[in-house]
């Protein structure tokens, strides 16, 4: 246990020295199920968006400020078909990959683990996005990125309205750093037939598998979607995969994500979201109650594992050796702050410059009924080169760990 900041600065400056060798031993972790190209822009430098005074501009410009002055970050879906022309033409924009999947997958690959993900789109816009090593299904084998040929046409891009606290936005400065995901439209899931076909073979020697976008799906095709996605997850599960976590998103409606979570159970065995989605599923719930709410969720879907990441901390409850997750979440909250720092995946040389460590909501403990809680602080930076994709790599970082215990205690197990 470490309960000052410099015993925490010493853990994970002891974590960073070992995180490269259990990158390399990694086993493969399969990452879905949603893909797209991000194109990000910096709200500070989108002059055009607050000159604006009538029209669509306008109102969406409001909207991206409201939720600036607020500290909102999230994701929103915004009924305007002619935004994206609109913004290519006024405000400058730098792409990058976006999906959990494939964000995940692109923070593995750059640490040195393997990671396979789901894709369907090939077109060049994608293509030249994607870390040259990462792995895809052609086939009946699976490839490197750098060898697949363009082909298909490109997805339209998703949105990422970044800003920075202290750096102005408009007439408002922002108190926090964050960003505000928007999609002009519900692009869906990747339907990635190899990748559906083969990673059942491969499961049998991965560690884990993830799975996320289904607040991207459009709600007549939901139904569908989770049954042909957790029909898959089975299969891993059923050929000995031993762990699927899912990611959980930003839904406008709750209904929808219930339908998400109901279809869940059995189906996956750990869980996952931001501070705000877990707020959002248990309206009024204090931070220090948070640990018996998850144990509930857990409880109900028959989960493993229920974590939530904070922009100070991360909490997980479990029913597996609180030692691995702590493990776990410090090496996710390692490789986000030092993303945060950098401004896209890299392999952490230790604590960065200026992180501080800030107190946690909770204390660890037993829950009851096998279940344990578990805290830790983040290496948290007050300024951060980017938000973006910082909870997908944090959802990394504990892949990677728990990837390669949960193998090793699997095969201890068969021993």
């Amino acid at each position: 246990m470490h309960d000052t900041e410099p015993d925490w600065h010493a853990a994970y400056e002891t974590l960073a020295r070992r995180l490269p060798a259990a990158a390399r031993t990694a086993p493969l972790t399969l990452c879905g199920m949603s893909a797209c190209v991000d194109a990000r822009i910096e709200l500070s430098g989108a002059h055009a968006l607050w000159a604006a005074t009538e029209g669509n501009a306008a109102t969406f410009a409001a909207m991206l400020k409201d939720r600036v002055r607020r500290g909102v970050g999230g994701e929103v879906r915004v009924e305007w078909p002619e935004g994206p022309a609109w913004l290519a033409g006024h405000v400058p924009a730098r792409y990058a990959l976006g999906g959990v999947g494939p964000q995940a997958g692109w923070v593995l690959t750059t640490l040195g683990a393997p990671a396979i993900v789901n894709l369907s789109d090939r077109s060049a816009h994608m293509l030249a996005r994607l870390p040259p090593g990462m792995l895809l299904a052609e086939g009946d084998r699976t490839v490197r990125a750098r060898s697949v040929q363009p082909r298909g046409e490109r997805r339209p891009d998703i949105y990422i309205f970044e800003y920075t606290a202290g750096r102005p936005v408009g007439d408002v400065v922002p108190g926090r750093s964050s960003r505000i995901i928007v999609r002009f439209g519900d692009p869906g899931l990747e339907k990635d037939a190899a990748f559906d076909e083969l990673t059942p073979h491969l499961a049998p020697e991965a560690g884990t598998g993830l799975v996320a976008g289904f607040n991207c799906v459009p709600p007549c095709e939901l139904a569908a979607e989770l049954s042909r996605v957790f029909a898959l997850t089975r299969l891993w599960l059923g050929a000995g995969l031993p762990a699927v976590h899912l990611e959980m998103s930003t839904f406008e409606d709750a209904g929808l994500r219930d339908e998400v979570l109901d279809a869940a159970r059995g189906a996956v065995t750990s869980i996952g979201m931001s501070h705000s989605e877990m707020r959002d599923l248990v309206p009024g719930t204090e931070d220090a109650e948070l640990p018996a709410a998850m144990r509930a969720l857990g409880q109900r879907l028959d989960l493993d594992r229920v974590c939530v990441h904070a922009d100070h901390w991360a909490l997980s409850v479990t029913r597996d050796d609180p030692d691995r997750e702590r493990e776990a979440l410090m090496a996710g909250c390692l490789v986000a702050s030092a993303r945060s720092m950098a401004g896209q995946p890299v392999v952490p040389q230790g604590v960065p410059e200026g992180a501080a460590f800030h107190a946690l909501p909770v204390e660890d403990g037993s829950l009851g009924g096998g279940w344990a809680s578990v805290a830790v602080p983040s290496p948290y930076l007050a300024s951060p080169a980017t938000t973006l994709g910082l909870g997908d790599t944090f959802t990394a970082g504990c892949l990677l760990v728990l990837g390669s215990t949960g193998r090793a205690a699997q095969q201890r197990r068969r021993a």
